[in-house]
């Protein structure tokens, strides 16, 4: 099991390679890279929540749907809002579908958001 400072530096990483990504595939037309953008988007979301919800001494979930019940318990309406859009735009619409939908690059901005609440939150709770 990832430790939450672990979790933490993989959702950085993966935003910032995600962004790099979906940013050179735009510019060159290259639909594959801003797919793998896309994803690694995703991903740095779900580590960023991962870091969270084991922060406040939630197992770490096994599935989305157990990773969104625990933000839920743990009354985290906007990363819920911010990972649902994630899920949809990013990992169902951009990765797997090859869409890039309008919403896409507000959802990125949003995953940036919730990484930043993240650090903040385990910095003060440390």
């Amino acid at each position: 099991m990832a430790k939450v400072k672990d979790h933490l530096k993989s959702a950085e990483e993966f935003y910032a390679l995600g962004t790099k990504e979906y940013e050179e595939g735009h510019r060159k037309g290259d639909l594959t890279r801003m797919r793998e953008g896309c994803e690694k988007i995703f991903h740095a979301y779900v580590e960023a929540t991962a870091a969270l919800v084991q922060k406040q001494g939630f197992p770490e979930p096994d599935s989305h749907g157990e990773h969104w019940e625990i933000l839920d318990k743990m009354g985290r309406r906007r990363l819920i809002e911010i990972g649902d859009s994630a899920f949809l735009y990013l990992h169902q619409y951009g990765y797997y579908g090859g869409k890039m939908r309008p919403e896409v690059e507000k959802t990125m901005k949003d995953v940036k958001e919730a990484i930043d609440q993240v650090r903040k939150e385990i910095a003060h709770s440390a």
